[in-house]
């Protein structure tokens, strides 16, 4: 194994994929979907698709987790991460399907609050994922 494969550099190379892939879904593909699609058309692609997307995002959270929380220096950084893939794990086991659930009973007011908690929820993950990102390169 090459020196610089360490679990720094792999615990590294996950946050930065999780940073991307982030910024790829909020800037790019989700704005794409809708731009390209007819409005209800995108929604529904979209929501078969959020459940994948933080699932993914779950566990390539909680792998740099697990692989920091063995290096002490990093304990911060590991617990950081291990808080974005639980709130990964909570979006799509319990967010997303009361949020779906109240959209199909036509509850649009709550909906729409379920909505704007989401997309504040993983904002703040994706703050997370970047300081984690800021510290780890440092």
């Amino acid at each position: 194994m090459p020196d610089w494969l360490t679990l720094h550099v792999v615990s590294l190379v996950l946050v930065a994929a999780a940073f991307g892939g982030m910024i790829f879904f909020m800037a790019v593909f989700a704005p794409s979907v809708f731009r390209f699609l007819p409005r209800e058309d995108a929604a529904v692609f979209m929501r078969s698709l959020f459940p994948t997307y933080f699932l993914a995002l779950a566990f390539v959270s909680l792998i740099p987790a697990l692989v920091l929380l063995t290096i002490a220096s990093y304990r911060p950084e590991a617990l950081a991460m291990l808080a974005v893939s639980l709130l990964f794990f909570a979006q799509r086991g319990i967010l997303l399907p009361v949020l779906n659930r109240s959209r199909e009973a036509g509850r649009e007011k709550r909906a729409s609050a379920l909505h704007r908690a989401s997309v504040l929820i993983h904002l703040v993950q994706w703050l997370v994922v970047t300081g984690t990102l800021v510290r780890l390169a440092a």
